[in-house]
């Protein structure tokens, strides 16, 4: 019996760490890891320059951060540009007013490795505890994502500032 407690209780660890791991750098040279942002709701976007779908979502993540960081929402903008194209990501980042930490040198194989496929743009969702609570493949929605944040907010503890919320039903 005490053999099947054990292996019950290590196929359920299994199964609940669902807590990506990232560890990129930003412009300045500082690593962001995806612990560091623990007891907040993060939503990690990737995108690129030459994204046309990037360029018209973006204007969405910052209009998110900006409504929503007060409650805990942490957004990051994981950049899918190579060597020819990084160039163009701070003057992207300053045209999109994104407020929130741009991270660089992401990867095809880093959104494979976070479930996202290879679709681009694509955005994660993580709920307090860093697990993963929701995906967008492709091109975000400001309904689904403002939905999708409100929800995590409201079941995160965070429901007690009201004064920040949007008017909903």
């Amino acid at each position: 019996m005490r053999y099947l407690m054990l292996f019950l209780l290590c196929l359920g660890s299994a199964f609940g760490q669902s807590q990506p791991a990232l560890g990129l750098k930003d412009a300045a040279g500082k690593t962001h890891n995806l612990s560091d942002y623990r007891g907040k709701i993060v939503v990690l976007n990737f995108w690129a320059t030459w994204c046309i779908p990037c360029k018209e979502e973006m204007p969405i993540f910052s209009e998110a951060y900006k409504r929503y960081q007060q409650r805990g929402l942490v957004v990051l903008a994981a950049s899918l540009d190579d060597a020819a194209t990084k160039k163009y990501v701070a003057r992207f980042a300053h045209t999109y007013k994104m407020d929130f930490p741009v991270l660089l040198d992401a990867t095809a194989d880093l959104m494979k490795q976070l479930g996202l496929g290879d679709s681009v743009p694509s955005t994660l969702f993580l709920d307090e505890n860093g697990n993963v609570a929701g995906k967008i493949s492709g091109q975000a929605r400001k309904k689904d994502v403002f939905t999708r944040i409100e929800q995590l907010l409201d079941h995160g503890g965070h429901a007690g500032s009201e004064a920040a919320r949007p008017n909903s039903p």
